[in-house]
């Protein structure tokens, strides 16, 4: 058997062709600056290859033979990639406890163990699709198990009976599907799009409003807008955020179940008087415990729940609950709910591809991941990690670090082997800072606090928050810290962020609508407020047509660059419109399934992948066309664009300094991280030049992603935000950059209900002082 997985002359994307050796059942770290190759070498060219020989003994139906993207690897073995995707994790109805089949078990539990109160012992046995939300027995009949109702304001939605028909509903008639189907409505009664609603009979009203019964494609504005807000065509809840603004929409807990998704029969059996509502609910940590006091000799089952829970505590996942929807996990807690998953599994011989595992751990749980990971390797496993986390490329047993710089400047093979021979390499843009801590720019003097502008807040309560109340002091950096759970979120995110919406003019770059009670929270020193600006993870888009260059705006201009050039329409270099291909629909791959939620993407043979028809690729500007345009780098298209468009400059020089000089301009926006959501964000707001004094700028892990050597750049700028006179909120587990914070806020002890109390307060030399506080001892 070979000791070490071969790679010969790797090529894909800015990778050049190098030779790299892996040693197995060892820990290795991929490490290099944001953009030199990492994924490429660990995910684009190790887990690729070995899904592909996996498909090769398999019975797929299609080819996925490709470019040879290098000459060789040897010594591989079945692979499994545990990533951040987003995309893979969007239907809300998937939970922590649907993906571990914790849930599936309770319900097992239940049907078996369960005890009836009285009135609701009809004697009927009961069963497992009775405890389960997607069950046509257990399912709440009034919500259908969502816990929540959506209820539709007919009368204002068709109030103003002198609007057009196109103009009802937001003017939802006039695009896309709706008005193709509306159009044949108009014309099978007679009516034109744009007549009033005052001039139609009252048949032709109520045909509009709920259908004509299949007469027409239109089934009614009421029942179209009712299938879309329960996502019976996309998951995007657009029209649902719209119309809830508009006031033709709300959303309040289900009257019948009380929120719980469950029929009533569920809702009143009960083991040692706790429902499986109530179970789901529970704090990880607090349910092993409860279900820990039971007698398993009586319920086998659930010796394997504890054993399941107990993983998920290792893995640091213990502030989670059941319930918890996947889609509102961070990259690294998704992770990490798959690690658990496979290692409960007691798989061996596999090669485990992680991506920056370590996301949203604080220091001390950062530990216990690192003993988990250990142990897969001692049952035989190969874990490959992409890592920028010091601790963690400190506990490796082989290093390879790629570089020295990012896209066209990176790709090369800097460094192969042991930590200490790394801490040597003089030609690492990484192994400098780890072995001369002065090199971090650490901030040796503080903003002084003035305690007459700050925000206080009283009465915080909502989670696991136990009734704080907190100072937050304005026109400094103030940094959150705490464990994973501790209430960093609940206080920042799902406390401050609404009461600030509501109070000045905000702005959140990803609009959510908040739905919990903050009634009895108190606020005050808004007034030194003028604006606010929450940069979060969230996505910044789910189209697989969707990248930087539409969401930043930059690809409206190119187009008019190319439309200008060539004389055609606009919409003919969009891939959404005219000029995107009909087969692939404009994603230049075709999707197939391979069972167990994954998929594979097979180039469109019909565009070669492009995405678009060859009218819109044989227009060029420069020699270059329009994919030519989306495949570059901002680092490339910094230079290609100089002298063509000022605000496409200013964009793209914007999203350089935030560290995004690696990304294409074209890459699929669900493939983006958190992190690199946040500074794509961050650089569209700063690009438009508007940082006037008093704004409050809200940040999540905004270094995320970022090697030591770019969060470096990225706290620069953010520095810049504060001298300017603005405030800076950092929600953080990095030490380097709570190390730079002004000022440090630490929530814990624990998390969970053993969170929610501030530990320690001060500067980040006072909190290095302070005996209460854990992040203390790992500050720099």
């Amino acid at each position: 058997m070979k000791k070490f997985i071969e790679i010969k002359n790797a090529k894909i994307h800015n990778l050049k062709g190098i030779d790299i050796k892996i040693p197995k059942n060892k820990l290795t770290v991929i490490t290099g600056v944001s953009g030199s190759g990492k994924s490429s070498l660990a995910f684009d060219t190790l887990y690729e290859e070995g899904k592909r020989r996996y498909l090769m003994f398999s019975d797929a139906q299609f080819s996925v033979n490709s470019v040879s993207t290098f000459d060789s690897i040897t010594g591989l073995s079945p692979t499994v990639a545990v990533e951040q995707r987003v995309i893979r994790q969007s239907n809300p109805r998937s939970t922590v406890g649907t993906r571990t089949r914790i849930n599936g078990m309770l319900a097992m539990m239940f049907a078996t163990y369960g005890k009836r109160e009285g009135i609701y012992d009809n004697g009927e046995p009961l069963s497992m699709g009775m405890f389960q939300r997607n069950s046509p027995k257990g399912m709440c009949v009034r919500c259908l198990g969502k816990g929540i109702v959506k209820n539709i304001n007919e009368q204002k939605i068709f109030g103003d009976s002198s609007q057009k028909v196109e103009d009802v509903c937001l003017g939802l008639g006039k695009r896309g599907k709706t008005r193709k189907m509306l159009d044949n409505f108009c014309k099978l009664y007679n009516i034109s799009p744009t007549q009033k609603l005052s001039t139609l009979t009252e048949e032709q009203l109520l045909h509009l409003k709920y259908g004509d019964n299949g007469k027409s494609s239109f089934v009614g504005f009421i029942p179209w807008i009712a299938q879309i807000i329960n996502g019976v065509f996309s998951s995007t809840n657009r029209l649902e955020n719209m119309l809830i603004d508009a006031g033709y929409l709300d959303k309040t807990t289900c009257p019948k179940c009380s929120g719980a998704g469950i029929g009533e029969y569920a809702l009143h059996i009960k083991i040692e008087g706790k429902t499986i509502y109530q179970l789901e609910n529970m704090y990880i940590k607090d349910l092993y415990l409860f279900l820990n006091t039971l007698d398993s000799s009586k319920m086998p089952v659930l010796k394997e729940i504890l054993v399941k829970l107990e993983c998920m505590i290792d893995v640091g996942l213990y502030h989670l609950s059941l319930s918890r929807s996947l889609p509102t996990l961070s990259g690294g807690e998704i992770q990490r709910l798959f690690l658990a998953s496979y290692i409960i599994a007691e798989m061996d011989s596999i090669i485990f591809v992680f991506d920056e595992p370590t996301i949203g751990l604080h220091e001390i749980e950062k530990e216990k991941l690192i003993k988990t990971i250990r142990d897969l390797i001692k049952r035989g496993n190969t874990v490959v990690a992409v890592e920028h986390d010091e601790s963690f490329i400190r506990s490796a047993d082989y290093i390879i670090d790629l570089g020295p710089n990012a896209g066209i400047y990176g790709g090369d093979k800097i460094f192969q082997g042991a930590f200490d021979e790394f801490l040597n390499c003089d030609n690492s843009n990484t192994a400098p800072y780890f072995k001369d801590s002065s090199k971090l720019d650490i901030k040796k003097s503080y903003s002084p606090v003035d305690n007459t502008k700050a925000l206080k807040m009283e009465n915080c309560n909502l989670h696991n928050l136990k009734n704080l109340s907190v100072d937050i002091p304005l026109g400094i950096m103030v940094g959150i810290a705490g464990v994973s759970g501790s209430g960093k979120s609940s206080l920042i995110a799902d406390t401050l962020v609404p009461k600030l919406m509501n109070s000045i003019k905000s702005k959140r770059l990803n609009k959510e609508h908040f739905t919990d009670d903050l009634s009895g929270v108190e606020i005050s020193g808004i007034d030194y407020i003028k604006k606010c600006i929450v940069i979060d993870q969230k996505p910044i888009g789910r189209s697989r047509i969707s990248n930087p260059a539409t969401y930043t705006g930059i690809f409206d201009r190119v187009r008019t660059l190319f439309a200008k050039e060539s004389g055609l329409s606009i919409g003919l270099f969009s891939q959404n419109s005219e000029g995107g291909c009909k087969l692939c629909k404009g994603e230049g791959e075709i999707q197939y399934s391979i069972g167990f939620g994954n998929s594979v993407y097979v180039k469109c043979e019909a565009c070669s992948g492009t995405g678009y028809i060859k009218e819109a690729i044989d227009v060029t500007v420069d020699g270059k066309n329009i994919k030519d345009i989306l495949s570059m780098t901002v680092d490339e298209a910094t230079i290609f664009f100089k002298n063509k468009d000022k605000t496409i400059e200013n964009m793209l020089s914007t999203l350089v300094r935030v560290g995004m000089g690696y990304i294409t301009l074209g890459q699929k926006t669900p493939t983006i991280s958190g992190g690199e959501s946040q500074r794509i964000k961050l650089a569209k707001e700063l690009s438009k030049g508007k940082t006037s004094k008093g704004t409050v700028y809200i940040f999540d892990e905004p270094t995320i992603g970022l090697s030591i050597h770019d969060s470096l750049k990225l706290m620069k700028l953010i520095k810049e935000l504060v001298s300017k006179g603005n405030s800076v909120i950092i929600t953080e587990h990095d030490t380097y950059v709570l190390s730079n914070c002004d000022y440090i806020i630490e929530l814990g002890i624990g998390g969970g209900t053993d969170g929610g109390n501030i530990i320690a307060t001060g500067t980040p030399k006072q909190l290095k002082a302070n005996n209460n506080s854990i992040i203390g001892r790992y500050l720099k």
